[in-house]
Protein backbone atom coordinates (compact mmCIF):
# COMPACT_ATOMS: atom_id res chain seq x y z
CA UNK A 1 0.00 0.00 0.00
CA UNK A 2 1.41 3.61 -0.76
CA UNK A 3 2.64 5.75 1.88
CA UNK A 4 0.76 9.09 0.94
CA UNK A 5 0.22 12.35 2.74
CA UNK A 6 -1.44 15.14 0.67
CA UNK A 7 -3.03 18.42 1.50
CA UNK A 8 -4.79 21.06 -0.64
CA UNK A 9 -2.35 23.95 0.31
CA UNK A 10 -4.91 26.06 -1.76
CA UNK A 11 -8.18 25.82 -2.92
CA UNK A 12 -12.00 25.93 -3.55
CA UNK A 13 -14.45 23.26 -2.85
CA UNK A 14 -18.05 22.01 -4.20
CA UNK A 15 -19.91 24.15 -6.10
CA UNK A 16 -23.44 24.03 -6.91
CA UNK A 17 -24.00 23.81 -11.04
CA UNK A 18 -25.00 27.02 -11.62
CA UNK A 19 -23.88 29.21 -14.10
CA UNK A 20 -23.97 32.31 -11.93
CA UNK A 21 -20.72 32.18 -10.06
CA UNK A 22 -22.12 32.62 -6.91
CA UNK A 23 -22.05 29.31 -5.49
CA UNK A 24 -21.52 28.55 -1.81
CA UNK A 25 -17.97 28.16 -1.25
CA UNK A 26 -15.54 26.56 1.35
CA UNK A 27 -12.35 28.10 1.72
CA UNK A 28 -9.21 25.91 3.23
CA UNK A 29 -6.51 28.08 4.85
CA UNK A 30 -2.86 27.57 3.21
CA UNK A 31 -0.67 25.71 5.63
CA UNK A 32 1.98 27.59 7.32
CA UNK A 33 5.45 26.19 7.72
CA UNK A 34 4.71 25.59 11.67
CA UNK A 35 1.58 23.22 10.68
CA UNK A 36 3.78 21.00 8.13
CA UNK A 37 5.18 18.00 9.64
CA UNK A 38 8.25 18.53 11.61
CA UNK A 39 10.77 16.42 9.76
CA UNK A 40 10.03 18.45 7.03
CA UNK A 41 11.84 21.83 8.81
CA UNK A 42 14.51 20.13 9.55
CA UNK A 43 17.98 21.63 7.59
CA UNK A 44 19.47 18.25 7.49
CA UNK A 45 16.34 16.14 6.03
CA UNK A 46 15.83 14.65 2.84
CA UNK A 47 12.43 14.03 0.92
CA UNK A 48 11.26 12.40 -1.89
CA UNK A 49 7.96 12.44 -4.14
CA UNK A 50 7.01 9.91 -6.84
CA UNK A 51 4.87 10.74 -9.29
CA UNK A 52 3.30 8.82 -12.19
CA UNK A 53 1.30 10.53 -14.98
CA UNK A 54 -0.82 8.67 -18.04
CA UNK A 55 -2.31 10.49 -20.75
CA UNK A 56 -5.75 10.14 -22.55
CA UNK A 57 -7.84 7.76 -20.85
CA UNK A 58 -10.97 6.81 -23.13
CA UNK A 59 -13.97 5.35 -22.67
CA UNK A 60 -15.06 4.03 -26.37
CA UNK A 61 -18.48 1.83 -26.88
CA UNK A 62 -16.39 -1.31 -26.90
CA UNK A 63 -15.65 -0.60 -23.23
CA UNK A 64 -19.02 0.54 -22.11
CA UNK A 65 -20.03 -2.89 -24.03
CA UNK A 66 -17.75 -5.29 -22.27
CA UNK A 67 -18.13 -4.25 -18.86
CA UNK A 68 -22.12 -3.78 -19.26
CA UNK A 69 -23.94 -6.13 -16.55
CA UNK A 70 -27.40 -6.77 -18.41
CA UNK A 71 -28.17 -8.29 -14.69
CA UNK A 72 -28.83 -5.00 -13.06
CA UNK A 73 -27.85 -2.61 -16.37
CA UNK A 74 -24.28 -1.79 -14.35
CA UNK A 75 -21.06 -1.56 -15.43
CA UNK A 76 -17.91 -2.88 -13.80
CA UNK A 77 -14.50 -1.53 -15.18
CA UNK A 78 -12.47 -2.76 -12.39
CA UNK A 79 -10.26 -5.40 -14.45
CA UNK A 80 -9.02 -2.79 -16.60
CA UNK A 81 -6.16 -1.77 -14.32
CA UNK A 82 -5.69 -4.39 -12.44
CA UNK A 83 -1.86 -5.26 -13.91
CA UNK A 84 -1.05 -1.97 -13.85
CA UNK A 85 -2.40 -1.01 -10.32
CA UNK A 86 0.40 -2.61 -8.36
CA UNK A 87 2.72 -0.12 -10.39
CA UNK A 88 0.95 3.15 -9.26
CA UNK A 89 0.59 1.38 -5.58
CA UNK A 90 4.90 2.35 -5.76
CA UNK A 91 3.71 5.99 -6.44
CA UNK A 92 2.84 8.91 -3.75
CA UNK A 93 0.81 10.76 -6.60
CA UNK A 94 -1.09 9.45 -10.04
CA UNK A 95 -2.05 12.02 -12.82
CA UNK A 96 -3.76 11.05 -16.07
CA UNK A 97 -6.00 13.25 -18.46
CA UNK A 98 -9.62 12.43 -18.26
CA UNK A 99 -11.09 12.25 -22.10
CA UNK A 100 -14.69 12.24 -20.92
CA UNK A 101 -18.00 13.58 -19.28
CA UNK A 102 -19.80 12.21 -16.62
CA UNK A 103 -23.19 13.94 -17.00
CA UNK A 104 -25.51 10.71 -16.68
CA UNK A 105 -27.31 8.41 -17.81
CA UNK A 106 -29.44 9.57 -20.81
CA UNK A 107 -28.33 12.96 -19.97
CA UNK A 108 -25.34 13.55 -22.90
CA UNK A 109 -25.85 14.88 -26.11
CA UNK A 110 -25.98 11.66 -27.51
CA UNK A 111 -27.51 8.48 -25.40
CA UNK A 112 -26.81 5.42 -27.96
CA UNK A 113 -24.81 2.71 -25.50
CA UNK A 114 -27.08 1.72 -22.59
CA UNK A 115 -27.71 5.69 -22.51
CA UNK A 116 -24.33 6.85 -22.61
CA UNK A 117 -22.04 7.69 -25.53
CA UNK A 118 -18.36 7.99 -27.21
CA UNK A 119 -17.04 9.61 -29.71
CA UNK A 120 -17.99 12.28 -30.95
CA UNK A 121 -19.30 12.95 -27.61
CA UNK A 122 -18.28 11.55 -24.68
CA UNK A 123 -20.00 10.69 -21.62
CA UNK A 124 -19.70 7.33 -19.59
CA UNK A 125 -20.84 5.97 -16.84
CA UNK A 126 -19.54 6.66 -13.29
CA UNK A 127 -18.13 3.51 -12.84
CA UNK A 128 -15.54 4.47 -14.52
CA UNK A 129 -14.76 7.19 -12.13
CA UNK A 130 -14.71 4.33 -9.18
CA UNK A 131 -12.88 2.44 -11.31
CA UNK A 132 -10.02 4.89 -12.35
CA UNK A 133 -9.89 5.80 -8.50
CA UNK A 134 -9.64 1.94 -7.22
CA UNK A 135 -6.81 1.85 -9.84
CA UNK A 136 -4.72 4.63 -7.85
CA UNK A 137 -5.34 7.78 -9.49
CA UNK A 138 -5.26 10.63 -7.80
CA UNK A 139 -5.60 13.55 -9.84
CA UNK A 140 -7.51 13.92 -13.01
CA UNK A 141 -6.98 16.59 -15.54
CA UNK A 142 -10.39 17.30 -16.90
CA UNK A 143 -9.12 20.35 -19.48
CA UNK A 144 -9.61 18.94 -22.75
CA UNK A 145 -11.29 19.17 -26.11
CA UNK A 146 -14.16 16.81 -24.58
CA UNK A 147 -14.67 19.07 -21.95
CA UNK A 148 -18.18 20.41 -23.18
CA UNK A 149 -18.93 17.57 -24.69
CA UNK A 150 -22.17 17.01 -22.25
CA UNK A 151 -22.07 20.91 -22.36
CA UNK A 152 -21.98 23.16 -19.04
CA UNK A 153 -24.22 20.91 -17.03
CA UNK A 154 -22.35 18.17 -18.07
CA UNK A 155 -19.19 19.54 -17.17
CA UNK A 156 -20.75 20.06 -13.55
CA UNK A 157 -21.75 16.83 -13.11
CA UNK A 158 -18.51 15.59 -14.00
CA UNK A 159 -16.80 17.47 -11.44
CA UNK A 160 -19.45 16.31 -8.97
CA UNK A 161 -18.85 12.65 -9.43
CA UNK A 162 -15.17 12.76 -9.02
CA UNK A 163 -15.66 14.66 -5.84
CA UNK A 164 -17.98 11.98 -5.02
CA UNK A 165 -15.01 9.31 -5.52
CA UNK A 166 -12.37 11.56 -3.51
CA UNK A 167 -10.49 12.19 -6.97
CA UNK A 168 -8.98 15.62 -7.32
CA UNK A 169 -9.35 17.30 -10.51
CA UNK A 170 -8.03 20.47 -12.58
CA UNK A 171 -8.52 22.49 -15.72
CA UNK A 172 -12.48 22.86 -15.29
CA UNK A 173 -14.52 24.55 -13.17
CA UNK A 174 -17.80 25.22 -12.08
CA UNK A 175 -17.55 28.92 -10.83
CA UNK A 176 -15.40 32.07 -10.86
CA UNK A 177 -14.11 31.10 -7.82
CA UNK A 178 -13.26 27.97 -8.31
CA UNK A 179 -11.60 28.47 -11.20
CA UNK A 180 -9.02 32.01 -9.37
CA UNK A 181 -8.14 29.58 -6.52
CA UNK A 182 -4.71 28.12 -6.25
CA UNK A 183 -4.00 24.55 -6.44
CA UNK A 184 -0.70 23.21 -4.14
CA UNK A 185 -0.74 19.63 -2.25
CA UNK A 186 1.72 19.09 0.32
CA UNK A 187 3.21 15.65 -1.08
CA UNK A 188 5.65 14.11 1.42
CA UNK A 189 6.64 17.48 2.96
CA UNK A 190 7.17 18.74 -0.99
CA UNK A 191 4.84 21.69 -1.73
CA UNK A 192 3.47 20.65 -5.31
CA UNK A 193 1.48 23.23 -7.65
CA UNK A 194 -1.04 22.20 -10.87
CA UNK A 195 -2.07 24.00 -13.39
CA UNK A 196 -4.33 21.90 -16.63
CA UNK A 197 -5.56 23.23 -19.48
CA UNK A 198 -6.21 22.68 -22.89
CA UNK A 199 -5.59 24.40 -26.65
CA UNK A 200 -8.73 23.09 -28.35
CA UNK A 201 -12.60 22.33 -27.33
CA UNK A 202 -14.00 20.91 -30.64
CA UNK A 203 -15.44 24.26 -31.91
CA UNK A 204 -17.85 24.33 -28.65
CA UNK A 205 -18.06 28.39 -27.54
CA UNK A 206 -18.63 29.28 -23.94
CA UNK A 207 -21.39 31.37 -22.97
CA UNK A 208 -19.98 34.68 -21.66
CA UNK A 209 -21.51 33.75 -17.97
CA UNK A 210 -19.55 30.84 -18.04
CA UNK A 211 -16.59 31.97 -19.27
CA UNK A 212 -14.68 30.51 -16.39
CA UNK A 213 -15.34 26.88 -16.76
CA UNK A 214 -12.10 26.01 -18.82
CA UNK A 215 -8.71 27.05 -18.54
CA UNK A 216 -8.00 26.99 -22.62
CA UNK A 217 -5.97 28.69 -24.95
CA UNK A 218 -7.67 28.22 -28.36
CA UNK A 219 -5.69 28.49 -31.65
CA UNK A 220 -2.78 28.73 -29.01
CA UNK A 221 -3.64 32.36 -28.24
CA UNK A 222 -0.70 34.06 -27.10
CA UNK A 223 -3.05 36.37 -24.86
CA UNK A 224 -4.72 33.20 -23.06
CA UNK A 225 -1.12 31.33 -23.09
CA UNK A 226 -0.21 34.45 -20.71
CA UNK A 227 -2.74 34.21 -18.96
CA UNK A 228 -1.86 30.58 -18.35
CA UNK A 229 1.65 31.45 -17.60
CA UNK A 230 -0.12 34.44 -14.96
CA UNK A 231 -1.56 31.07 -13.21
CA UNK A 232 2.24 29.09 -12.81
CA UNK A 233 3.78 32.28 -11.73
CA UNK A 234 0.91 32.65 -8.74
CA UNK A 235 1.44 28.97 -8.08
CA UNK A 236 5.15 29.83 -7.14
CA UNK A 237 4.45 33.35 -5.40
CA UNK A 238 1.86 31.09 -3.05
CA UNK A 239 4.63 29.08 -1.78
CA UNK A 240 4.41 26.27 -4.80
CA UNK A 241 8.50 24.80 -4.56
CA UNK A 242 7.47 22.21 -7.84
CA UNK A 243 4.98 22.91 -10.72
CA UNK A 244 3.39 20.31 -12.97
CA UNK A 245 1.55 21.39 -15.79
CA UNK A 246 -1.01 18.70 -17.57
CA UNK A 247 -1.76 20.20 -21.16
CA UNK A 248 -3.94 19.21 -23.81
CA UNK A 249 -2.06 20.49 -26.97
CA UNK A 250 -0.56 18.97 -30.35
CA UNK A 251 -2.07 17.35 -33.47
CA UNK A 252 -4.21 14.27 -33.23
CA UNK A 253 -1.58 10.96 -34.90
CA UNK A 254 1.23 12.71 -35.29
CA UNK A 255 4.27 11.17 -34.42
CA UNK A 256 6.32 14.51 -33.54
CA UNK A 257 5.35 17.70 -31.57
CA UNK A 258 4.51 20.31 -33.84
CA UNK A 259 6.32 23.95 -33.50
CA UNK A 260 2.93 25.44 -31.57
CA UNK A 261 3.33 22.56 -28.87
CA UNK A 262 6.64 23.99 -28.25
CA UNK A 263 6.43 27.10 -28.02
CA UNK A 264 3.46 26.95 -25.27
CA UNK A 265 5.33 24.42 -23.42
CA UNK A 266 8.48 27.13 -23.51
CA UNK A 267 5.97 29.77 -22.44
CA UNK A 268 4.86 27.57 -19.75
CA UNK A 269 8.57 26.40 -18.74
CA UNK A 270 9.93 29.91 -18.81
CA UNK A 271 6.54 31.04 -16.25
CA UNK A 272 8.19 28.46 -13.80
CA UNK A 273 6.62 24.95 -14.63
CA UNK A 274 9.26 22.13 -14.04
CA UNK A 275 7.46 19.40 -15.42
CA UNK A 276 5.14 19.44 -18.39
CA UNK A 277 2.67 16.49 -19.58
CA UNK A 278 0.86 16.44 -22.71
CA UNK A 279 -2.03 15.00 -24.25
CA UNK A 280 -4.36 14.76 -27.26
CA UNK A 281 -2.11 13.11 -30.17
CA UNK A 282 -3.19 9.48 -29.07
CA UNK A 283 0.18 8.05 -29.65
CA UNK A 284 3.56 8.68 -27.93
CA UNK A 285 5.66 11.49 -28.69
CA UNK A 286 9.12 12.70 -27.70
CA UNK A 287 10.08 13.09 -23.66
CA UNK A 288 12.56 16.52 -23.44
CA UNK A 289 14.85 17.32 -20.81
CA UNK A 290 15.84 21.38 -21.76
CA UNK A 291 17.45 24.35 -19.98
CA UNK A 292 15.31 27.44 -19.52
CA UNK A 293 16.25 30.86 -18.18
CA UNK A 294 13.75 31.16 -15.50
CA UNK A 295 14.13 34.86 -13.48
CA UNK A 296 17.81 34.65 -14.75
CA UNK A 297 18.82 31.57 -13.51
CA UNK A 298 18.62 28.37 -15.96
CA UNK A 299 17.10 25.09 -15.13
CA UNK A 300 15.81 21.95 -16.90
CA UNK A 301 12.25 21.29 -17.15
CA UNK A 302 10.55 18.01 -18.63
CA UNK A 303 7.96 18.07 -21.27
CA UNK A 304 6.62 14.95 -22.51
CA UNK A 305 4.79 16.10 -25.38
CA UNK A 306 1.97 12.99 -25.43
CA UNK A 307 2.00 9.82 -23.46
CA UNK A 308 -0.18 8.26 -25.66
CA UNK A 309 -3.61 7.16 -25.03
CA UNK A 310 -3.52 4.79 -21.76
CA UNK A 311 -6.96 2.83 -22.19
CA UNK A 312 -9.03 3.58 -25.06
CA UNK A 313 -10.46 1.25 -27.99
CA UNK A 314 -8.61 2.17 -30.49
CA UNK A 315 -6.25 -0.09 -32.03
CA UNK A 316 -3.09 -0.13 -34.38
CA UNK A 317 -3.49 1.29 -38.10
CA UNK A 318 0.48 0.73 -39.40
CA UNK A 319 2.70 3.02 -37.63
CA UNK A 320 0.04 4.67 -35.57
CA UNK A 321 -0.05 2.71 -32.29
CA UNK A 322 -3.10 4.12 -30.74
CA UNK A 323 -3.57 1.17 -28.71
CA UNK A 324 0.38 1.91 -26.83
CA UNK A 325 0.70 4.73 -24.31
CA UNK A 326 3.53 5.21 -21.52
CA UNK A 327 3.16 5.66 -17.75
CA UNK A 328 5.79 8.69 -16.62
CA UNK A 329 7.59 7.75 -13.64
CA UNK A 330 9.24 10.86 -12.09
CA UNK A 331 10.68 11.85 -8.66
CA UNK A 332 11.49 14.92 -6.83
CA UNK A 333 14.18 15.48 -4.02
CA UNK A 334 13.74 18.08 -1.83
CA UNK A 335 16.67 19.11 0.75
CA UNK A 336 18.63 22.13 1.98
CA UNK A 337 19.59 22.87 -1.68
CA UNK A 338 16.04 23.35 -2.94
CA UNK A 339 14.01 20.97 -5.01
CA UNK A 340 14.40 18.94 -7.97
CA UNK A 341 13.87 16.44 -10.21
CA UNK A 342 15.52 13.29 -9.32
CA UNK A 343 14.61 10.37 -11.76
CA UNK A 344 13.22 9.95 -14.86
CA UNK A 345 11.46 6.26 -16.12
CA UNK A 346 9.10 5.00 -18.74
CA UNK A 347 6.27 1.85 -19.06
CA UNK A 348 5.46 1.75 -21.94
CA UNK A 349 1.77 0.45 -21.75
CA UNK A 350 -0.56 -1.42 -24.40
CA UNK A 351 -4.34 -1.48 -24.52
CA UNK A 352 -5.94 -5.44 -24.65
CA UNK A 353 -8.93 -6.83 -25.76
CA UNK A 354 -10.97 -9.59 -23.80
CA UNK A 355 -14.09 -11.12 -23.69
CA UNK A 356 -15.25 -8.93 -20.84
CA UNK A 357 -12.81 -6.05 -20.67
CA UNK A 358 -10.49 -3.51 -22.40
CA UNK A 359 -7.47 -3.29 -20.09
CA UNK A 360 -4.25 -2.13 -19.98
CA UNK A 361 -0.61 -4.29 -19.66
CA UNK A 362 3.05 -3.47 -19.07
CA UNK A 363 4.13 -3.36 -22.67
CA UNK A 364 7.90 -4.61 -22.70
CA UNK A 365 6.96 -7.40 -20.04
CA UNK A 366 4.64 -8.68 -22.03
CA UNK A 367 6.60 -8.53 -24.77
CA UNK A 368 9.49 -10.73 -22.97
CA UNK A 369 7.83 -13.09 -20.36
CA UNK A 370 4.84 -13.85 -22.85
CA UNK A 371 3.93 -16.78 -20.51
CA UNK A 372 2.47 -14.17 -17.81
CA UNK A 373 -0.09 -12.72 -19.97
CA UNK A 374 -1.33 -15.79 -21.31
CA UNK A 375 -4.84 -14.50 -21.51
CA UNK A 376 -3.94 -12.45 -24.41
CA UNK A 377 -5.32 -12.71 -27.43
CA UNK A 378 -2.22 -13.96 -30.60
CA UNK A 379 -2.81 -11.07 -32.21
CA UNK A 380 -2.36 -8.71 -29.25
CA UNK A 381 1.18 -10.23 -28.94
CA UNK A 382 2.03 -9.54 -32.37
CA UNK A 383 0.89 -6.52 -31.96
CA UNK A 384 3.16 -5.81 -28.92
CA UNK A 385 6.10 -7.49 -30.14
CA UNK A 386 5.60 -5.18 -33.77
CA UNK A 387 4.94 -1.96 -31.65
CA UNK A 388 7.83 -2.69 -29.49
CA UNK A 389 10.43 -1.40 -31.23
CA UNK A 390 9.45 2.02 -32.44
CA UNK A 391 8.05 2.70 -28.96
CA UNK A 392 11.65 2.58 -27.41
CA UNK A 393 12.48 4.53 -30.37
CA UNK A 394 10.21 7.26 -29.48
CA UNK A 395 10.59 7.28 -25.78
CA UNK A 396 14.42 7.29 -25.59
CA UNK A 397 15.03 9.56 -28.75
CA UNK A 398 16.20 12.55 -26.70
CA UNK A 399 17.93 10.17 -24.16
CA UNK A 400 20.58 8.86 -26.65
CA UNK A 401 22.76 5.91 -25.05
CA UNK A 402 21.30 7.34 -21.30
CA UNK A 403 18.28 4.85 -21.64
CA UNK A 404 18.29 0.85 -19.74
CA UNK A 405 15.55 -1.56 -20.00
CA UNK A 406 14.55 -3.37 -17.20
CA UNK A 407 13.12 -6.61 -18.97
CA UNK A 408 11.63 -7.85 -16.16
CA UNK A 409 9.93 -5.20 -14.85
CA UNK A 410 9.07 -3.05 -18.48
CA UNK A 411 10.62 -0.22 -17.11
CA UNK A 412 12.53 2.49 -19.41
CA UNK A 413 15.03 4.57 -16.88
CA UNK A 414 16.39 7.52 -18.28
CA UNK A 415 19.11 9.07 -17.53
CA UNK A 416 18.83 12.76 -16.42
CA UNK A 417 22.17 14.32 -16.82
Amino acid sequence: MRNVWVVILIMSLLFSCSGSGNSDRVAAEALTVSELPADTLKEDSVTHAVFMAVGDIMVHRWQMQKAFDKRDSSFNFSGSFKYIKPFFDDADFVLGNLETTFAGKNKGRQNKVFGYSCFPYFNAPEEMASALKEAGFDLLSTANNHSLDSKFEGLCSTLNVLDSVGLHHLGTYRSQAENDSVRIFDINGIKTGFLACTYSLNGNTLRSEVAFSVDEFRRYDKGKLERLCGKIRRLKEAGAEFVIVLTHFGTEYQHEPNAKQKMAARMFAEAGADVIVGSHPHILQRIDYDSVTVDGKVKKVLVAYSLGNFISSQVQRGSLLKDVGAVMHFSVRKDSCGVALDGLKVLPTYSYWKYKEIGVVPLIAACNRPEDFRFLRKKSLMCIKTSYKQTFDVLSASFKDRCEVDSVAGWMELRLE
